[in-house]
């Protein structure tokens, strides 16, 4: 009877060791959001990059940004129409990210849900040989739009993956 016991105390306490990751909560004056922070991984944040860096896959990093959607006037807004999302997230893969990433080539893309709200990909390659990997995920929450970009040496992107997949999955926003 007490190995029964024991049996089913171990298997109630197998689902916490493994999962037994920290959620970080990140505040700004109007919204929080929050994330499953990788173990093993550490946090840099000089106030205008969030980045979430791994210790042990080199120069894999996830990094956040985000940025109060525009609030234009009735006079401004006659003047012309207001960009969509879709014509944001196409501005940053033809003009933003190729500053960033030098050599940029697109790979991929799609469409997928962060934080039960849509957003859209991309996967790139990018580097003076093509020996960088990256994937720039984009999507509008809480008149907030949020860029999220993973990126990693090629051959260490499938391994690194897994770990940014994790973090997207688990991204929370809300007002605060």
């Amino acid at each position: 009877m007490i190995y029964r016991i024991l049996f089913l105390f171990f298997l109630s306490v197998i689902p916490l060791v493994t999962f037994a990751q920290e959620r970080v909560v990140v505040t700004d004056p109007d919204i929080k959001f929050s994330y499953v922070l990788p173990k093993d991984w550490q946090v840099s944040d000089d106030g205008y990059d969030y980045k979430i860096i791994a210790k042990e896959i080199d120069n894999a990093i996830l990094s956040i940004t985000y940025l109060e959607s525009a609030q234009g006037t009735e006079n401004f807004e006659s003047v012309g129409a207001k960009q969509s999302f879709n014509e944001d997230f196409l501005f940053e893969i033809q003009y933003i990210l190729p500053e960033e990433f030098p050599n940029l080539k697109v790979e991929e893309n799609g469409t997928t849900t962060i934080d039960e709200t849509p957003a859209k990909w991309v996967k790139f390659s990018y580097g003076t040989n093509g020996d960088k990997t990256g994937v720039f995920y984009m999507y509008q929450k809480l008149n907030q739009t949020f860029k999220i970009t993973a990126t990693s040496t090629a051959e260490q992107f499938e391994k690194a993956k897994p770990f940014f997949t994790s973090v997207i999955n688990s991204f929370k926003a809300e007002m605060r």
